[in-house]
């Protein structure tokens, strides 16, 4: 059970240093001083950074699915209302933090796409994952009218989650969560509402 807790730990400071300075800033041994855990015990748990990175995009991607899953399976709520839900529990996460480090998924696919395969196609499997659970919930607004039937369920999705990540790069930027409410406001209160009038 040790060994697992540290293995947790290191994740944990891995995830909070990545997100504050980037990947390629982030070495081993900052980690593991970061963590409080003895030199040489990285290698205990990971063969490689790369094989780090790889668990610290697993563990990132699963609390998310942890924020929104709740939210997207109300049936208490319509399918938008539900969507909508998921964007703003994550959002509120992002403000307790004073926008600063943002989403990994995102942070990591600006700085790591082009330099390592590997990390890409991790990245990839896990945005495809967000996705395809953002779609099956548009599928379901389409059949009770919410958005018309000719709206690409998988298009809607992948362009918000793409419109997330620029809202929360410029809520970084500026310091401020306006940008984020401005991401909220216009698609579901101007964008989807106006598809619903027509």
């Amino acid at each position: 059970m040790r060994k697992i807790h540290s293995k947790d730990m290191l994740i944990e400071a891995g995830l909070e240093l990545v997100l504050k300075q980037g990947y390629n800033a982030t070495g081993v041994e900052k980690v593991l001083k970061h963590a409080k855990i003895p030199k040489g015990s990285f290698y205990n748990f990971f063969s490689s950074k790369e094989e780090f990175g790889l668990a610290m995009i697993d563990a990132f991607a699963g609390k998310m699915t942890d924020v929104i899953q709740d939210s997207l399976e109300d049936n208490a709520l319509k399918p938008l209302e539900r969507i909508r839900k998921s964007f703003e529990q994550m959002i509120d996460i992002f403000e307790k933090n004073n926008c600063s480090g943002g989403c990994l998924i995102g942070n990591l696919s600006l700085e790591m796409a082009d330099s390592n395969d590997v990390l890409r196609q991790r990245l990839e499997s896990a945005l495809q994952s967000w996705s395809d659970a953002l779609a099956s919930v548009i599928l379901e607004a389409r059949q009770d009218g919410s958005i018309p039937e000719s709206l690409d369920a998988e298009m809607l999705a992948e362009n918000m989650i793409l419109s997330l990540q620029g809202a929360l790069l410029r809520a970084k930027v500026k310091k401020s969560s306006e940008p984020l409410k401005n991401f909220i406001f216009l698609y579901f209160d101007v964008f989807l509402a106006q598809l619903k009038q027509k």
